[in-house]
């Protein structure tokens, strides 16, 4: 196998394969276009313009007085685009593929590469007949399908809807596939965002692949750069714990910081290219706490926060993830207003969109007993629901003195429904018994259910049925105050 087009594929496959998280696009398909259009990146498109992908200036591009160059293709001269990097080539290739003669694409998973380039070829990509063959033999033969997997696995345990790009202004026109709420478990903390701001937080430079601001800076960036001159730098979560405290290298002075769920995940948020640090190891911060301050340490180019964060699982597997789902989070947990752009786009908005804070079983059990209690005067109604299965042992098992309280009062009450229900009944049998089935319909000329709807309720004993629940509500103040009494002891 070719050393050199494996090479190319590797470069590129970390950049492919956040296409396919952000547009739903296979990595393996993004690559293999990639091969294929620039000949492994040595054409004199992708040598000189960055032009990976063989894409033509269109109209608007013309219109917007970017950047562009005459190359032969179909015709002489024609105009392709210009790109700054082949990062930002990658970027727009996945935009075109948003066009809606594209749109049949969509309904394919991001794993279902030839549906892909089945879909690309007839919306017009390219003319070439055995196109498809051609991209599809490159992903067979490179086993670029791989990188699929792995990008749908990584999306998965960070938490990010594949395609979550697609609706996003600047992404695509196209609504993306509905998806089912992030439920986030609920957490007893206050959260804050890592600096001063009420209404936005300006990101200069985003997580994911970029051009490097300057030799030896990452071009794979896992964090966000926010704009902060010399600003306090705050703490995102109550109990969080300082795991360390760093000076030197290309992060300069930083802080890192942990903070634990309930659920036994961990975040691990790194502060770096500090100018002052205001805590120690081992130390214990709360949400909105001043820990630093920024500035313009290790390789940086101008005074500047570093976030960036790793999630750790509870089984102990780490990945660094991207902070704007990390800050989304935060805002929704602490209702936070603050948004974080980045080029005009908020990057938390389609994240927090898609997430929700989840409510314990128990509470909203409790909840929609209370709910539904509103909604009509009728004991019946009341006895109905309180007494199914679910809430019956939600009662019975609880250990607040007040529903075992409410328990013991609607038991009574359901006795003595159980005694109406009783006295109605034996009533109706015997007035059927004492008249002739024939008389009555003969003397009211009406059917047999008639018969049973209008039989007397005269023999109900409210005296006797008073007295049986005010001992009912009585048993259960008895057993809530010896409850009360034993929390107390405690």
């Amino acid at each position: 196998m070719n050393d050199s087009r494996t090479a190319f594929f590797e470069k590129y496959a970390a950049a492919a394969m956040e296409e396919q998280k952000r547009y739903g696009i296979p990595a393996s398909v993004t690559l293999a276009q990639m091969a294929l259009e620039s000949y492994y990146g040595q054409s004199a498109l992708a040598r000189q313009d960055n032009n990976y992908f063989g894409i033509k200036a269109s109209k608007s591009w013309l219109d917007a007085g970017k950047p562009w160059s005459y190359h032969h293709d179909d015709k002489p001269n024609e105009k392709f685009c210009t790109f700054g990097s082949a990062l930002e080539s990658l970027e727009y290739h996945s935009k075109v593929l948003m066009a809606s003669r594209y749109k049949a694409c969509l309904q394919y998973s991001s794993d279902d590469h030839y549906n892909w380039i089945v879909g690309i070829k007839n919306g017009g990509y390219a003319t070439a007949g055995n196109y498809v063959s051609s991209v599809e033999s490159i992903i067979k033969q490179y086993g670029l399908d791989r990188y699929d997997k792995q990008a749908i696995a990584e999306a998965r345990q960070q938490g990010i809807r594949i395609g979550y790009m697609r609706n996003v202004k600047g992404g695509s026109s196209i609504s993306s596939i509905p998806s089912n709420p992030v439920l986030l478990p609920p957490e007893a903390s206050r959260y804050s965002f890592p600096l001063e701001r009420t209404g936005t937080m300006a990101v200069t430079s985003n997580y994911g692949p970029r051009v490097a601001p300057k030799a030896g800076a990452s071009t794979n960036h896992k964090g966000l750069d926010l704009m902060a001159s010399y600003e306090p730098i705050l703490s995102t979560e109550d109990n969080g714990r300082v795991i360390s405290v760093t000076s030197g290298g290309k992060g300069g002075t930083g802080i890192h910081v942990e903070y634990s769920r309930v659920d036994g995940t961990k975040y691990q948020v790194s502060y770096l290219h500090l100018s002052k640090v205001n805590v120690n190891v081992g130390d214990t911060v709360m949400a909105g706490q001043k820990i630093g301050v920024s500035g313009n340490t290790g390789n940086s180019t101008g005074p500047h926060l570093h976030f960036s964060v790793k999630k750790v699982t509870a089984d102990g597997n780490s990945q660094h993830i991207d902070p704007s789902l990390y800050l989304a989070e935060i805002a929704v947990r602490g209702n936070i207003n603050t948004k974080v752009l980045y080029k005009g786009t908020d990057l938390t908005a389609h994240h927090k969109a898609n997430m929700q804070v989840g409510v314990p079983q128990q509470a909203a059990n409790q909840n929609a007993l209370l709910a539904d209690l509103t909604k009509s005067d009728n004991p019946k109604d009341w006895l109905s629901y309180l007494m199914s299965e679910g809430d019956k042992s939600m009662i019975a098992g609880s250990s607040d003195p007040i529903a075992t309280l409410i328990g013991s009062v609607f038991s009574g009450l359901f006795m003595m429904m159980s005694q109406l229900e009783m006295d109605d009944e034996n009533t109706a049998l015997a007035y059927n018994n004492s008249q002739s089935l024939s008389n009555v319909v003969s003397s009211k000329g009406k059917d047999s259910s008639d018969i049973v709807m209008e039989r007397p309720r005269t023999t109900v004993d409210l005296a006797k049925m008073s007295q049986s629940a005010s001992a009912f509500f009585e048993a259960g103040m008895q057993e809530g105050q010896k409850q009360d009494n034993a929390v107390a002891l405690k």
